[in-house]
This record gives C-alpha cells, sequence and structure tokens, in this order.
C-alpha cells in the first residue's frame, strides 16, 4: 500500500547535553534510503573519532517500513533502542539520529542509558523541525487575471493546496489534491470561473503541508 501523508524532518539539526560528566551529541536529518544512512552515520563517526560509542536509529518509510538501529557498545537495549523509540512514537520516516557519547568516568546504570540517549534523541528530533508530508496530484488551472484572486481564497478555504501562481498571457494555478478530490476541485474551479477555467493534469507531487504538531517524549 502506497502512503499519502507521512511525517518526516525537514532539515539536520545538532544537539549536545551532559549527564554525570558524560557528553552525548544528536545528530539528526533526514534520509531517503538506507545508503544515505550509513553515508551519515560514517560523517558523524569522522566528526567524532574519539568517542566511544555511536549509536543510531533510522527509519525509512513507504510500502514497508525498513529501519535499524545500534546499540554500538552499550548494553543492550539501552541506547538503540530509545533512539528508535523517539522515531517511532512520533511516527518520524525517512530519518536519521545518530547520539555519540564521550563517557565521563561515572556508570550510568541501564536506567540513566535509556533516559540520556533518549532525551538527547528527542531534543535532536525537536531541533529538526518535523514536518507533513502529502503526495498530491497536481494540476494546472488557466484562469483569467479577473478571476486568480478570487479563485485562490475559495480553494484555500475549501482546504486545497495551492502554489505560486505562473504569470503569462493568462495566469495558471497549480493546484494540489488529495485522492478523490478532484470532482471537487474542478467544481469550485468552474464555479467561480463562470465555466472558463482549463484544467490539466501534471502529475502526482509531494507537498509539505506545515509542521508536526505536538511531539511525545515517554520519560523512561
Amino acid at each position: 500500500m502506497h502512503r499519502e501523508e507521512w511525517f518526516t524532518l525537514s532539515r539536520t539539526s545538532h544537539v549536545s547535553a551532559e549527564e554525570k560528566k558524560s557528553i552525548f551529541i544528536a545528530d539528526a536529518a533526514p534520509i531517503s534510503s538506507a545508503a544515505e544512512a550509513e553515508n551519515f552515520l560514517s560523517d558523524v563517526k569522522k566528526k567524532y573519532p574519539d568517542a566511544r560509542h555511536h549509536v543510531y536509529a533510522w527509519r525509512i518509510g513507504g510500502e514497508e517500513i525498513l529501519q535499524r538501529y545500534s546499540d554500538d557498545g552499550e548494553p543492550s537495549g539501552t541506547a538503540g533502542l530509545p533512539v528508535l523509540d523517539v522515531l517511532r512514537k512520533n511516527r518520524i520516516d525517512d530519518s536519521i539520529i545518530t547520539v555519540t557519547r564521550y563517557f565521563g568516568g561515572t556508570l550510568l546504570g541501564t536506567g540513566g542509558l535509556v533516559r540520556a540517549y533518549g532525551r538527547t534523541a528527542f531534543q535532536a528530533l525537536t531541533e529538526a523541525e518535523p514536518v507533513v508530508c502529502r503526495i498530491c496530484e497536481l494540476y494546472f488551472v488557466m484562469i483569467s487575471y479577473s478571476h486568480l484572486d478570487r479563485l485562490r481564497y475559495v480553494l484555500q478555504k475549501a482546504g486545497f493546496l495551492t502554489e505560486d501562481p505562473q504569470f503569462g498571457v493568462d495566469p495558471v494555478l497549480p493546484v494540489c489534491c488529495r485522492e478523490g478530490q478532484k470532482e471537487d476541485m474542478v467544481r469550485i474551479c468552474q464555479d467561480v470561473t463562470a465555466g472558463q477555467a482549463v484544467i490539466e493534469y501534471a502529475g502526482k507531487k509531494t507537498v509539505t503541508m506545515g509542521r508536526v504538531g505536538e511531539l511525545a517524549f515517554e520519560q523512561q
């Protein structure tokens, strides 16, 4: 089943925190493949070559969810899994979070490790500004200048995403529709323009719908 809507990161982020003299450095980024995840992790390791642990988790969405995580020498379940849980519980796909640790000489215990890795990963996730992405059907609506502003207003009020018009002899308004919304979009365009709109299908497109709302972090 093809996904229609999902959450992902809008940009890279970098945060750090200290816990009992251990330094935790988290880097997060959007990715589109396992190869990109491996390259990102490789760059992190090169950036912090003297760190004791390079913990990571990543998820790739689509017809099937592909995900990986690693404790990288920390006790099993105390590092990579808490980082992965930050992605899973917030339904974030196509993203990676790494958490690099410089050991400070004091053992944190299993609970302390889970909290430190999870909390730092969540801070990186928040800083990376998760967004909602959606696959839409894109249409080009050719109209007169006299109808442009009114049509944009009515379409947006009805919940359609419109992009910046293309200006020429007559303007062309790109309109994004979710599956099953075409008939409503066509009806609005023809009503506003008294049947003068010319509508052409331009294919599918991934669009960003805005920021994800409240993010979740369950303190272990």
